[in-house]
Protein backbone atom coordinates (compact mmCIF):
# COMPACT_ATOMS: atom_id res chain seq x y z
CA UNK A 1 0.00 0.00 0.00
CA UNK A 2 1.23 3.51 -0.80
CA UNK A 3 1.91 5.22 2.52
CA UNK A 4 1.21 8.62 0.99
CA UNK A 5 -2.26 7.69 -0.25
CA UNK A 6 -4.28 9.07 2.72
CA UNK A 7 -2.46 12.40 2.54
CA UNK A 8 -2.82 12.55 -1.24
CA UNK A 9 -6.54 11.87 -0.92
CA UNK A 10 -6.94 14.86 1.39
CA UNK A 11 -5.46 17.08 -1.32
CA UNK A 12 -7.81 15.89 -4.05
CA UNK A 13 -10.55 18.11 -5.44
CA UNK A 14 -13.24 17.42 -8.02
CA UNK A 15 -14.08 19.84 -10.82
CA UNK A 16 -17.69 21.05 -10.53
CA UNK A 17 -17.77 23.43 -13.47
CA UNK A 18 -15.75 25.95 -15.48
CA UNK A 19 -17.34 29.32 -16.19
CA UNK A 20 -15.91 31.81 -18.74
CA UNK A 21 -15.55 35.33 -17.33
CA UNK A 22 -14.29 36.85 -20.59
CA UNK A 23 -12.26 35.62 -23.55
CA UNK A 24 -9.09 35.21 -21.46
CA UNK A 25 -10.34 34.45 -17.94
CA UNK A 26 -12.27 31.51 -16.50
CA UNK A 27 -13.48 30.57 -13.04
CA UNK A 28 -12.78 27.01 -11.92
CA UNK A 29 -15.20 25.65 -9.30
CA UNK A 30 -13.98 22.76 -7.15
CA UNK A 31 -15.48 20.48 -4.56
CA UNK A 32 -13.25 19.40 -1.68
CA UNK A 33 -13.64 17.35 1.48
CA UNK A 34 -10.40 18.75 2.94
CA UNK A 35 -11.34 20.29 6.30
CA UNK A 36 -8.48 22.81 6.07
CA UNK A 37 -10.40 24.76 3.45
CA UNK A 38 -13.35 25.21 5.81
CA UNK A 39 -11.20 27.63 7.82
CA UNK A 40 -9.81 29.61 4.88
CA UNK A 41 -9.66 33.39 5.00
CA UNK A 42 -10.55 35.92 2.32
CA UNK A 43 -7.67 36.55 -0.06
CA UNK A 44 -5.80 33.29 0.49
CA UNK A 45 -4.65 31.07 -2.37
CA UNK A 46 -4.27 27.41 -3.28
CA UNK A 47 -1.64 25.49 -5.21
CA UNK A 48 -3.04 23.15 -7.84
CA UNK A 49 -1.72 20.31 -9.99
CA UNK A 50 -3.51 18.74 -12.93
CA UNK A 51 -2.86 15.51 -14.79
CA UNK A 52 -0.80 16.15 -17.92
CA UNK A 53 0.58 13.36 -20.09
CA UNK A 54 -0.11 10.77 -17.43
CA UNK A 55 1.75 12.69 -14.72
CA UNK A 56 0.86 15.34 -12.19
CA UNK A 57 1.99 18.78 -13.29
CA UNK A 58 4.16 21.10 -11.25
CA UNK A 59 2.15 23.10 -8.68
CA UNK A 60 0.75 26.50 -9.69
CA UNK A 61 -0.71 29.04 -7.24
CA UNK A 62 -4.07 30.76 -7.75
CA UNK A 63 -6.19 32.92 -5.49
CA UNK A 64 -9.32 31.46 -3.95
CA UNK A 65 -11.48 34.20 -5.45
CA UNK A 66 -14.73 33.13 -3.83
CA UNK A 67 -15.86 34.05 -0.35
CA UNK A 68 -14.54 31.73 2.37
CA UNK A 69 -18.15 31.02 3.36
CA UNK A 70 -18.87 29.32 0.02
CA UNK A 71 -19.18 25.50 0.13
CA UNK A 72 -16.98 25.16 -2.98
CA UNK A 73 -13.61 26.58 -4.01
CA UNK A 74 -13.58 29.17 -6.79
CA UNK A 75 -10.33 29.99 -8.60
CA UNK A 76 -10.41 32.72 -11.26
CA UNK A 77 -7.59 32.14 -13.76
CA UNK A 78 -6.26 34.06 -16.74
CA UNK A 79 -4.84 32.14 -19.69
CA UNK A 80 -1.18 33.19 -19.77
CA UNK A 81 0.77 30.07 -20.77
CA UNK A 82 0.61 26.33 -21.40
CA UNK A 83 -0.63 25.42 -17.90
CA UNK A 84 -3.33 28.07 -17.55
CA UNK A 85 -4.47 27.50 -21.14
CA UNK A 86 -5.06 23.84 -20.31
CA UNK A 87 -7.42 24.61 -17.40
CA UNK A 88 -10.48 25.22 -19.65
CA UNK A 89 -10.02 21.70 -21.02
CA UNK A 90 -10.90 20.18 -17.64
CA UNK A 91 -14.35 18.66 -17.36
CA UNK A 92 -16.83 18.22 -14.50
CA UNK A 93 -15.83 15.16 -12.51
CA UNK A 94 -12.11 15.49 -13.25
CA UNK A 95 -9.80 15.24 -10.25
CA UNK A 96 -6.98 17.66 -9.48
CA UNK A 97 -4.61 18.09 -6.57
CA UNK A 98 -5.25 21.23 -4.54
CA UNK A 99 -3.15 22.25 -1.54
CA UNK A 100 -3.99 25.11 0.78
CA UNK A 101 -5.24 27.44 1.96
CA UNK A 102 -2.00 29.41 1.74
CA UNK A 103 -0.88 32.99 2.25
CA UNK A 104 -1.63 35.86 4.61
CA UNK A 105 -1.96 38.81 2.21
CA UNK A 106 -5.32 39.97 3.59
CA UNK A 107 -4.82 38.84 7.17
CA UNK A 108 -7.03 40.77 9.64
CA UNK A 109 -8.51 42.87 6.82
CA UNK A 110 -11.94 42.65 8.47
CA UNK A 111 -10.64 44.78 11.34
CA UNK A 112 -9.54 47.69 9.10
CA UNK A 113 -12.30 50.33 9.09
CA UNK A 114 -11.01 52.11 5.96
CA UNK A 115 -9.46 50.25 3.03
CA UNK A 116 -7.82 51.19 -0.26
CA UNK A 117 -7.54 48.14 -2.52
CA UNK A 118 -5.51 48.49 -5.72
CA UNK A 119 -5.49 45.75 -8.37
CA UNK A 120 -3.87 45.29 -11.75
CA UNK A 121 -5.64 42.94 -14.15
CA UNK A 122 -6.30 39.51 -12.67
CA UNK A 123 -4.76 40.79 -9.44
CA UNK A 124 -8.37 41.66 -8.62
CA UNK A 125 -9.02 38.09 -7.42
CA UNK A 126 -8.02 38.42 -3.73
CA UNK A 127 -10.13 41.56 -3.51
CA UNK A 128 -13.13 39.83 -5.07
CA UNK A 129 -12.77 37.27 -2.29
CA UNK A 130 -12.67 40.03 0.33
CA UNK A 131 -15.69 41.87 -1.10
CA UNK A 132 -17.74 38.67 -1.39
CA UNK A 133 -16.83 37.91 2.21
CA UNK A 134 -17.81 41.44 3.30
CA UNK A 135 -21.19 41.01 1.59
CA UNK A 136 -21.79 37.76 3.46
CA UNK A 137 -20.97 39.23 6.88
CA UNK A 138 -22.69 42.59 6.17
CA UNK A 139 -19.44 44.46 6.80
CA UNK A 140 -19.43 48.21 7.26
CA UNK A 141 -15.80 48.81 6.22
CA UNK A 142 -15.28 51.80 3.92
CA UNK A 143 -13.67 50.38 0.76
CA UNK A 144 -12.15 52.26 -2.16
CA UNK A 145 -11.19 49.82 -4.92
CA UNK A 146 -8.96 50.86 -7.82
CA UNK A 147 -8.76 48.37 -10.68
CA UNK A 148 -6.33 48.91 -13.57
CA UNK A 149 -6.99 47.35 -16.99
CA UNK A 150 -6.06 48.34 -20.52
CA UNK A 151 -9.72 48.61 -21.55
CA UNK A 152 -13.21 47.80 -20.34
CA UNK A 153 -12.91 44.42 -22.06
CA UNK A 154 -10.51 43.39 -19.29
CA UNK A 155 -13.14 43.84 -16.59
CA UNK A 156 -14.90 40.83 -15.15
CA UNK A 157 -17.79 40.52 -12.68
CA UNK A 158 -19.03 43.99 -13.62
CA UNK A 159 -22.64 43.36 -12.67
CA UNK A 160 -21.57 41.83 -9.37
CA UNK A 161 -19.38 44.83 -8.56
CA UNK A 162 -22.29 47.15 -9.30
CA UNK A 163 -24.44 45.22 -6.83
CA UNK A 164 -21.65 45.18 -4.27
CA UNK A 165 -21.35 48.97 -4.57
CA UNK A 166 -24.96 49.15 -3.39
CA UNK A 167 -24.73 46.47 -0.72
CA UNK A 168 -21.44 47.66 0.82
CA UNK A 169 -19.73 50.94 1.62
CA UNK A 170 -17.78 50.47 -1.61
CA UNK A 171 -16.58 52.73 -4.40
CA UNK A 172 -14.97 51.16 -7.48
CA UNK A 173 -12.62 53.18 -9.69
CA UNK A 174 -11.87 51.54 -13.04
CA UNK A 175 -8.59 52.93 -14.39
CA UNK A 176 -8.50 52.10 -18.10
CA UNK A 177 -5.01 52.87 -19.37
CA UNK A 178 -5.68 52.63 -23.13
CA UNK A 179 -9.41 53.33 -23.37
CA UNK A 180 -10.23 56.89 -24.41
CA UNK A 181 -13.93 56.17 -23.97
CA UNK A 182 -13.56 55.62 -20.22
CA UNK A 183 -15.58 58.66 -19.09
CA UNK A 184 -18.49 57.53 -21.24
CA UNK A 185 -18.97 54.33 -19.28
CA UNK A 186 -20.42 56.09 -16.23
CA UNK A 187 -23.89 54.81 -15.35
CA UNK A 188 -25.97 57.23 -13.29
CA UNK A 189 -27.76 54.25 -11.78
CA UNK A 190 -24.49 53.20 -10.11
CA UNK A 191 -22.84 56.41 -8.92
CA UNK A 192 -20.17 54.55 -6.94
CA UNK A 193 -18.80 52.84 -10.06
CA UNK A 194 -16.55 55.37 -11.78
CA UNK A 195 -14.06 55.37 -14.64
CA UNK A 196 -10.72 57.07 -15.18
CA UNK A 197 -8.89 57.20 -18.50
CA UNK A 198 -5.18 56.51 -18.20
CA UNK A 199 -2.91 54.99 -15.59
CA UNK A 200 -3.14 55.46 -11.86
CA UNK A 201 -1.16 58.39 -10.49
CA UNK A 202 -1.11 60.67 -7.48
CA UNK A 203 -3.66 63.02 -9.03
CA UNK A 204 -6.17 60.20 -9.47
CA UNK A 205 -5.67 59.14 -5.86
CA UNK A 206 -6.22 62.71 -4.66
CA UNK A 207 -9.28 63.20 -6.87
CA UNK A 208 -10.87 60.01 -5.59
CA UNK A 209 -10.38 60.90 -1.95
CA UNK A 210 -7.55 58.61 -0.88
CA UNK A 211 -6.35 59.47 2.64
CA UNK A 212 -3.22 58.28 4.38
CA UNK A 213 -5.10 56.84 7.36
CA UNK A 214 -6.53 53.97 5.30
CA UNK A 215 -5.07 50.47 5.15
CA UNK A 216 -3.55 49.86 1.70
CA UNK A 217 -3.49 46.58 -0.24
CA UNK A 218 -1.87 46.23 -3.66
CA UNK A 219 -1.89 43.24 -6.03
CA UNK A 220 -0.81 43.11 -9.65
CA UNK A 221 2.10 42.64 -12.05
CA UNK A 222 5.45 44.04 -10.81
CA UNK A 223 5.70 47.10 -13.15
CA UNK A 224 2.18 48.23 -12.21
CA UNK A 225 2.95 47.75 -8.53
CA UNK A 226 6.17 49.76 -8.72
CA UNK A 227 4.41 52.67 -10.45
CA UNK A 228 1.55 52.57 -7.94
CA UNK A 229 3.89 52.57 -4.94
CA UNK A 230 5.66 55.64 -6.36
CA UNK A 231 2.32 57.41 -6.88
CA UNK A 232 1.19 56.60 -3.32
CA UNK A 233 4.46 57.89 -1.93
CA UNK A 234 3.76 61.25 -3.59
CA UNK A 235 0.60 61.63 -1.51
CA UNK A 236 2.34 60.64 1.70
CA UNK A 237 1.79 56.88 1.85
CA UNK A 238 5.14 55.18 2.64
CA UNK A 239 5.85 52.08 0.60
CA UNK A 240 6.49 49.95 3.68
CA UNK A 241 2.93 50.56 4.87
CA UNK A 242 1.37 49.02 1.73
CA UNK A 243 0.46 45.33 1.94
CA UNK A 244 1.32 43.77 -1.41
CA UNK A 245 1.21 40.56 -3.38
CA UNK A 246 2.70 40.12 -6.85
CA UNK A 247 0.74 38.57 -9.68
CA UNK A 248 3.20 37.37 -12.31
CA UNK A 249 3.64 34.31 -14.48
Amino acid sequence: MDATAPQDQKNMCTVIKIVPENQDIISLYLETSDDKFRNRKAGQFASIRIMQGGEWSKPHPFTLAGAPEEPFLRLTIKKEGAFTSSIPQLKPGDTIKCMGPLGAFCKDIDAKPSLVLIAGGVGITPFLSVLRHFRNIHAGNAVLLFWVNKSKDGNICEDELKTLSQDLNLTVVHALSLDENAPGYHDLGFPRIVYEQGRLNDEVFKRRGVTTDAAFYLCGPPPMMEATLAALEKIGVPQESVNREKFSY
